[in-house]
């Protein structure tokens, strides 16, 4: 048992609690007790003083590639797929580190994250949850060669319907399809259409039948918005998304925004070697449309999940990335932003009954944060001074 005393609370981000600080029991799976800070008598346990820091829930990416070490694929899909594991295995450790708890990962070779899963369980290692969706599903396409090891080629609506059983059967969580083209690809249109109705409709049908869902990158409108006729639960990026759309969103309670800012600003990365030119040059000339877009559906109010996109070279360099991209690329509040982090991506994960709030009962997944993240969110840039999860506690 740990007591964390004298924390200071944001309450949109605290439950069944009112006071704006507290003392804090966890053991290594739940939390076990808010109280008045000085109230707890006789704890006979770890007592941690975090002096006033700020107490937030473990933080969420609903949009991580843990093979991406960096942005050059074709050295990544030339490495072995021993160190590929292994490269993902420090990805999600450096996750940790920096207050993620909950990863999903929107694609990954060699069924690596189930297998970090099942190492897990078997005690090996402690890495965050993942949310494994294995090979994106796309059709045959221009650009699918420069990304060899992550897609799962299928055509018509069979194809797909047994390409997504094949992830499922892998071990998979949720699955994952490419409704329109991608910046990385240097040969793809980000903003066209690459998926037909009843192929994309055949992967809906197979996860829910498994009673899961579907994850679709989508930058162009016309692909958003079939995504969301089609039942997607997420649409990843959105880049493109327009008035219709918005209000496509508004209307719909089971399909959800994941905008994703750090992949935008390392694609402008003038040192990050590898990203072809074809890349960088699309991030240049779509930026301003995508900011746009971004904080229009920001401001039309839509519930967003915090995704980020990164490669591991740009997030250990850069702490915080995706909380700063969000005010800094986007134009988001900043309380906003660790909702989004946090309780809306639960959400989203449907996950709320566990995660996502400081709660008693609620796993006892907690980031210890020096400053008031709430009224400057540039203290993300700095790493939390703990981290506590599945009994673990990480002290930067």
């Amino acid at each position: 048992m740990i007591m964390l005393k004298n924390c200071r609370l944001i309450p949109e981000l605290t439950e069944g609690f009112d006071l704006a600080k507290a003392d804090v029991i966890i053991d290594e799976e739940k939390i076990r007790k808010l109280a008045e800070p000085g109230s707890i008598a006789d704890f006979d346990g770890r007592i941690i003083d975090v002096k006033g820091a700020t107490l937030l829930p473990g933080f969420f990416d609903l949009h991580a590639h843990l093979y991406l070490s960096e942005l050059n694929l074709a050295v990544i899909d030339n490495k072995p797929a021993v160190e590929t594991c292994f490269d993902a295995y420090a990805f999600t450790r450096e996750y940790l580190r920096q207050g993620y708890t909950t990863i999903r990962d929107a694609g990954s070779p060699y069924n690596l994250t189930r297998g970090m899963m099942k190492a897990r369980e078997k005690g090996i290692i402690n890495i965050p949850d993942i949310i494994s969706s294995g090979h994106a599903l796309t059709p045959t396409e221009n650009g699918n060669k420069e990304y060899t090891l992550l897609y799962e080629v299928a055509d018509g609506p069979y194809e797909f319907r047994k390409a997504a059983r094949k992830q499922l059967e892998a071990g998979s969580d949720v699955i994952k399809v490419m409704v329109t083209g991608a910046f990385l690809n240097e040969s793809g249109n980000p903003g066209q259409t690459i998926v037909t109705e009843d192929e994309l409709r055949s992967a809906v049908e197979i996860a829910e039948l498994k009673d899961t869902y579907v994850l679709g990158h989508a930058h162009g409108a016309d692909g958003i918005k079939l995504g969301i006729r089609c039942g997607l639960r997420t649409i990843e990026h959105g880049c493109f998304i327009d008035e219709e759309a918005i209000e496509m969103l508004k209307e719909n309670d089971r399909c959800f925004l994941v905008p994703t800012g750090t992949v935008s600003i390392a694609c402008l990365d003038e040192d990050a070697g590898g990203l072809n030119d074809g890349a960088t040059e699309k991030s240049r000339i779509y930026e301003e449309q995508e900011k746009a877009c971004i904080n229009k559906a920001y401001r039309a109010g839509l519930k967003m999940g915090f995704g980020s996109d990164a490669d591991y070279e740009h997030f250990a360099k850069q702490p915080g990335m995706e909380f700063i991209a969000r005010t800094d690329w986007y134009d988001f509040e900043y309380l906003d932003i660790l909702l989004q982090a946090t309780k809306y991506s639960a959400e989203i994960a449907g996950m709320a009954d566990r995660k996502g709030t400081i709660c008693e009962g609620k796993a006892a997944e907690l980031v210890v944060v020096e400053g008031n993240p709430d009224e400057d969110i540039y203290v993300m840039k700095k790493k939390p001074k703990y981290v506590f999860f599945r009994g673990e506690v990480i002290e930067n």
